[in-house]
């Protein structure tokens, strides 16, 4: 019995003696460790994803959201050129006239606010500090503010003391505007060729994969585009709609620079979590040092609209398709902008679920297989790979 338990784990990994598994496990660290000694060979390679993945991803981006309205007009009739221009056109057209409308305005509070942030924080902070000198803290909150003061200290001293290291450093800030640039103009040049045909590229695609794995293929794209089609769509209209919801509820309780606060949240919330945090702290001192009563009112509308968002709007537009915990997402970020910076942070989630679906399909194919040489001991459930089951 146990020869024959031994013969169908040789079996499972696709051999026939136990000399196979040998040299199967040989051969895994023989690679393991050649790449390791030849990893500077793919650090080309991974500049270049880095630098070609912002532009596929906007065009990506604009490809879900443009794709419904170039099949609805092709469906009345509409060549896919055509109706493809005419709304590049209208998006450019609506684009530069708010930026005329709003580009004076967003750029005049912006450069008040950069201006004023510091001293707002540094109001933020004295008014803390009275409030809890008079309380039986003021010992253990002094350590603390000293503590901080003592880092700062340390902090601008190593900038002073690094100030060469710290020039070179502007090479990345450049590095990010060109990035930016280069984003902004490629993404829709491969957007309108991707929605002009759009199953040019998957045919192509199709044709280059071995027939045998044609239907494994099929169901990995199927599911890629589903999943990552929803979280992008879905991200950037819960995003718009965010900044549009803050800014009318800004307007109302006359919140002081309004419209670059809720522009700030709109942007920040494609970031989960960490953006809407981000977005909170400066706004937090604007209110405050205007007056306490902004400061409740200010607090009582960010939350009421956070939970709004949260509970009625993100459901209904961005769904529940990845199907992601907060403390994955927190994690994902974390690494990915540890990997890839600030191109990590923003497409880090859409780039964790491509690997999640190849974890999965990966992970299910090894279920069936188990099930083939072992079912009789007790089978894996949920083993096929589908839009619907995934």
């Amino acid at each position: 019995m146990k020869e024959k338990g031994s013969n169908r784990l040789i079996a499972f990994f696709g051999g026939k003696t136990s000399y196979f598994v040998l040299g199967l496990i040989s051969l895994t660290a023989i690679t393991i460790l050649l790449l390791r000694e030849i990893s500077f060979i793919f650090r080309p390679l991974a500049v270049i994803i880095g630098t070609a993945l912002p532009p596929v991803v906007f065009a990506m981006i604009l490809y879900y959201m443009l794709r419904p309205v170039v099949d609805f007009a092709a469906e009345k009739g509409v060549p896919r050129t055509i109706s493809l221009a005419v709304t590049y056109i209208l998006l450019v057209g609506l684009l530069v006239f708010g930026g005329f409308q709003l580009f004076p305005v967003i750029q005049q509070q912006t450069l008040d606010l950069v201006d004023k942030l510091p001293e707002y924080a540094k109001g933020f902070q004295n008014s803390l500090e009275s409030f809890i000198n008079n309380t039986p803290l003021a010992d253990q909150f002094q350590q603390l503010m000293d503590s901080l003061d003592s880092i700062t200290d340390n902090l601008f001293g190593f900038i002073s003391d690094n100030w060469q290291d710290g020039a070179k450093s502007l090479g990345n800030i450049f590095s990010t505007i060109s990035t930016v640039g280069v984003t902004l103009f490629t993404g829709p040049i491969i957007a309108f060729f991707l929605i002009k045909s759009p199953n040019k590229f998957y045919r192509n695609v199709m044709n280059i994969v071995p027939p045998r794995f044609r239907r494994d293929t099929h169901e990995l794209i199927k599911t890629a585009d589903q999943q990552i089609g929803a979280f992008l769509k879905g991200q950037v209209i819960a995003s718009i709609l965010l900044g549009v919801i803050y800014w009318i509820c800004f307007l109302l309780i006359g919140l002081p620079f309004a419209t670059v606060i809720a522009l700030a949240a709109g942007i920040l919330n494609i970031v989960p979590y960490i953006g809407a945090f981000v977005a909170f702290i400066p706004a937090l001192f604007v209110a405050f040092q205007d007056s306490g009563f902004m400061l409740i009112k200010f607090v009582i509308v960010w939350f009421a609209v956070q939970l709004l968002h949260g509970d009625l709007v993100v459901p209904r537009v961005l769904g529940d398709r990845l199907k992601i915990h907060p403390i994955t997402i927190l994690v994902v970020l974390l690494v990915m902008g540890d990997l890839l910076g600030f191109v990590g942070v923003v497409f880090g989630i859409p780039i964790y679920s491509l690997v999640k679906i190849a974890v999965v399909f990966c992970f299910r194919k090894f279920k069936q297989r188990y099930n083939h040489f072992f079912g009789d001991d007790g089978k894996y459930h949920n083993t096929e790979f589908t839009e619907k089951d995934y």
